[in-house]
């Protein structure tokens, strides 16, 4: 009788009650909603490279096309480009093409979008020689802080 007295026991022991539960539960769910936020700016940084690395492909095509035309290609199927970045996180286009040089533009999409410090970001050549770097709104000029260099 003894035996089973102490059996018992230990049976009910052994486990986890339903508040510790529920308190373990509240914990890791208040853990989550800090770090989530936080984790996704991180990755809405990274993505900026898609733009980055983008825009400068369209210059490296762009200063090809113009070694054998006349004038900077005006569209990116000209140069053999698609109007979508690498990893599809920012919209491509030529906002401007003349024969001292081009502007391209890079806008983000889908969940990119949400990074509104850098929503639009901008690589302007002029005169073959000076490149600019903007991004940002119109506003404000966030190009150090979005473009890393």
């Amino acid at each position: 009788m003894l035996a089973l007295a102490l059996k018992s026991c230990d049976l009910r022991n052994r486990g986890f009650t339903l508040i510790e539960l529920m308190v373990v539960l509240a914990i890791a769910g208040v853990l989550a909603s800090v770090a989530l936020p936080s984790f996704q700016s991180h990755i809405r940084k990274a993505r900026r490279i898609d733009a980055q690395a983008s825009l400068q492909r369209i210059q490296l095509e762009q200063v090809r096309w113009r070694s054998h035309h006349d004038t900077y290609a005006s569209n990116l199927t000209d140069l053999g480009l698609t109007a979508s970045s690498g990893q599809a996180y920012y919209q491509l286009s030529i906002s401007e093409a003349t024969n001292d040089g081009f502007i391209a533009l890079g806008s983000a999409v889908g969940d990119q979008a949400r990074d509104t410090d850098c929503q639009h970001m901008q690589l302007r050549l002029l005169n073959t020689a000076t490149v600019s770097l903007t991004s940002g709104t119109a506003a404000q000029n966030d190009a150090p802080r979005c473009w890393k260099q």
